[in-house]
């Protein structure tokens, strides 16, 4: 069974922040990194980690319906067992959203993580942190 793990949020929320810690994590704990366009210097990016036989791809992108929708597809077509994402909230259109991106693999499950709110500037690191090791631990009972 293949899964995509949605980080659910409203716009500056950690989102992009939480998946890139994320990245550091899954390197951390014996994830090797297969396909990368990770910059230290900031930006969205889409890597593909392996282990234990699976396939783990994890992008920023999750703003528009065309970026998550064109990552996701990106990682499924790569053969990925999970896909990490991120995505809004709510879709606030009547245009299709990132969530709507994100139902339109009908054959992956999905798992929506609500993204912690912190709007203290002196925690959120800390917020972003627990955020992502929580992804890492619903990855690891995964693989």
């Amino acid at each position: 069974m293949s899964i995509i793990i949605a980080l659910r949020g409203k716009g500056n929320s950690g989102k992009t922040t939480t998946i890139r810690i994320l990245h550091n994590l899954l390197l951390a704990n014996g994830y090797v990194q297969v396909r990368s366009n990770f910059s230290v210097n900031g930006g969205d990016f889409i890597t593909i980690f392996s282990k234990k036989g699976k396939l783990i791809g994890v992008t920023s992108s999750g703003d528009t319906y065309d970026l998550v929708h064109d990552r996701l597809q990106e990682m499924v077509n790569a053969n990925c067992n999970i896909c990490v994402c991120a995505c809004r909230t709510f879709d606030r259109s009547a245009k299709p959203g990132t969530n709507a991106a994100i139902i339109e693999f009908a054959t992956y499950s999905n798992q929506f993580v609500e993204k912690t709110v912190d709007d203290n500037a002196a925690t959120r690191p800390a917020t972003n942190n627990s955020d992502a090791q929580n992804l890492l631990r619903l990855i690891d009972s995964w693989v």
